[in-house]
């Protein structure tokens, strides 16, 4: 007769390492996804404010992508642009003016090897964040606002 004194010590090791290791790892891939969320919103926001106290069209797309690369390096996510951070219409930067920023990026997945992740990333999750502005009416642009009278 066989005795069994500690194999449920074992089993409860083996199936405590086997359900915690995924879960783990779902929980790191969340926290990845949600801190790239967290900086794609507040790029938006910032890029937008940026825009909007420019002064011009152009130096308002220049100030708008240097915002997005700030905000999103301290969060570490990598980004590029793909064209215009600045969606304007006909872009008359003028009081009561609106423009929207939309912005997306791919999050890879941790813990994912560089090489599956080199042209596309087959194991990367999209992330995108949108903010509307407007541009104020006292925003002092020098083009009179009749619609803020």
């Amino acid at each position: 007769m066989r005795r069994d004194d500690g194999s449920a010590l074992v089993e409860f090791v083996f199936l405590s390492v086997l359900l915690l290791v995924p879960l783990i790892y779902v929980v790191l891939t969340a926290v990845t996804v949600q801190r790239a969320a967290f900086g794609m919103t507040a790029a938006a926001r910032d890029a937008a404010r940026a825009y909007a106290t420019a002064g011009d069209d152009e130096l308002g797309e220049r100030r708008a992508e240097a915002a997005v690369r700030l905000a999103l390096h301290d969060e570490g996510v990598s980004w590029s642009p793909q064209g215009r951070v600045v969606d304007c219409g006909a872009c008359e930067y003028a009081p009561g003016s609106r423009f929207t920023v939309a912005l997306s990026a791919e999050v890879p997945v941790p813990l994912v090897p560089s090489w599956m992740c080199r042209g596309r990333c087959i194991a990367a999750i999209g992330v995108s964040a949108h903010h509307s502005e407007r541009i104020s009416c006292y925003s002092g642009t020098g083009v009179p606002d009749t619609t803020c009278e």
